[in-house]
């Protein structure tokens, strides 16, 4: 029985040992680093303590590294614009309030660091320079002066579609010579030099009539119905107009108001301006009404401008054509010889070549209006920016000496005084800087655009020249 017993109590004692070492097995897991679930407990870096111990907690976590941390964006220096565009002041411009404004600073606490009253201070009183800002930022510094421009021969604006027909006389009389040459000679020499220098843009046409028959009666009805257009084409193909002259000789009799009546089918539905030239040297011998015929072409849908050129024409004939000039809305001119005729169609020229002129001087004009137009922007963007850096520096220097006054012995004048001075200076200065750099590339660029010009309009003007006097 004893035996029973000991062994009994034997048993309970092993059983016992060994209930009490298993909290001990469980404890140590769960203390255990690698297996913890507890690693946002204060105790994960309880054995860190001394490694950082100034630094912040969160600067001890690996996501704080140097190349992942994202405290880098409050360290990036705000661009010169950036600090200018910041919202004005509660009391800037003309809400500025000394009392209000002294109110408010009695209330700002006593040991502020230079930075934080610099802040304060500017929450209140920073004027606005946004929109001078915005201004230099947008700023287009390029001239620009895009004037349609005549080239090589001279080119009509794209707006206008200029026709011009010349009607050639080459009835019978036109054998007839002047100075050793005859009349038709002189005429096809001083039609192709006029063509030559005609707007290339423009629409040519050449027409001659009484070409065909003979100048005697039986022949007179084939003479009066012939009238033919052997060019038509764009200024900058008159070199074909020698050509088709070539075979033209003078023939028959003189239908001008045939000639004009055809006109109306050669002028293109969109021109906008067409003008007629006339050669001649006698008056209609075909019984129609070239007077008549040259109204009608005057007030058609295309206005057209009838002009005569009486090549040795009597004083009955000048009379009479002088009237078919009029009636068309244009003028006659009468010429005695082929130096009079070629004089008479370079003047004609020299009103087209006058479009160089008025484009060149047009265009300076521009280029000058432009550039001190953008230079008056800019002056003006600069003077009032810089007026509102003297007068945010003098509002925020009253401020200081207010503060002077109501702080203790330990308030930092010195340091905020040295901020406030170089916040002026900063403003002042990038309006100046910015004003200057600006105005330079406005004086550059338009300068450069009116010698463009001028350059491209004087050479223009005398190629044309030179052409002309050839």
């Amino acid at each position: 029985m004893i035996r029973r017993s000991i062994f009994i109590f034997v048993t309970l004692i092993v059983i016992l040992a060994g209930c009490s070492n298993e909290p001990e097995k469980n404890s140590s897991k769960i203390q255990n680093p690698t297996d913890s679930n507890q690693s946002n407990e204060p105790e994960k870096n309880s054995n860190e303590p001394e490694k950082n111990s100034n630094e912040p907690e969160k600067n001890t976590s690996k996501i704080q590294t140097p190349s992942d941390s994202n405290q880098r964006k409050p360290q990036t220096p705000l661009t010169d614009e950036q600090i200018l565009m910041k919202p004005p002041g509660r009391f800037a411009g003309s809400n500025f309030d000394e009392q209000k404004v002294q109110a408010v600073l009695d209330e700002l606490s006593t040991d502020l660091t230079a930075d934080q009253y610099e802040e304060e201070l500017l929450l209140l009183l920073a004027e606005d320079y946004r929109p001078y800002v915005s201004t230099f930022l947008n700023f287009e510094s390029e001239v620009t002066v895009n004037n349609p421009r005549p080239n090589e021969k001279v080119t009509l604006p794209s707006s206008r579609k200029l026709h011009i027909s010349i009607l050639l006389d080459a009835s019978g009389s036109m054998k007839a010579t002047i100075n050793g040459k005859s009349k038709m000679d002189s005429a096809k020499e001083a039609i192709q030099s006029f063509t030559d220098k005609l707007p290339k843009n423009a629409e040519v046409s050449l027409r001659v009539y009484g070409h065909k028959g003979t100048g005697s009666q039986k022949d007179k009805q084939v003479s009066c119905n012939s009238t033919e257009e052997i060019f038509h084409g764009q200024g900058e193909q008159t070199n074909q107009i020698k050509t088709v002259l070539q075979d033209i000789k003078p023939a028959g009799w003189t239908p001008i108001a045939n000639a004009l009546k055809s006109v109306k089918q050669d002028i293109n539905p969109e021109t906008t301006d067409s003008i007629v030239y006339v050669v001649s040297d006698g008056i209609e011998t075909c019984g129609g009404n070239p007077a008549q015929i040259a109204k009608e072409l005057h007030q058609s849908k295309v206005k057209t401008i009838v002009n005569i050129i009486g090549f040795d024409v009597d004083k009955e004939g000048q009379k009479l054509l002088r009237q078919v000039a009029a009636s068309g809305g244009g003028e006659f001119t009468f010429v005695d010889n082929d130096e009079a005729l070629k004089n008479y169609l370079n003047k004609t020229y020299d009103k087209l070549r006058g479009e160089w002129t008025i484009w060149k001087e047009k265009g300076e004009g521009q280029a000058n209006i432009q550039k001190e137009q953008k230079q008056g922007t800019i002056n003006s963007t600069q003077e009032t920016m810089q007026g509102l850096a003297n007068k945010e520096n003098s509002n925020l220097l009253a401020a200081l000496k207010y503060l002077k006054t109501k702080k203790e012995d330990d308030f930092p004048h010195s340091e905020l005084l040295k901020k406030i001075t170089e916040r002026k200076n900063f403003a002042w200065n990038y309006a100046r800087d910015t004003g200057k750099r600006l105005y330079a590339e406005v004086s550059k660029s338009g300068n450069q655009v009116y010698d463009d010009i001028k350059d491209e309009g004087n050479k223009n003007i005398d190629d044309l020249t030179n052409k002309k006097n050839n």
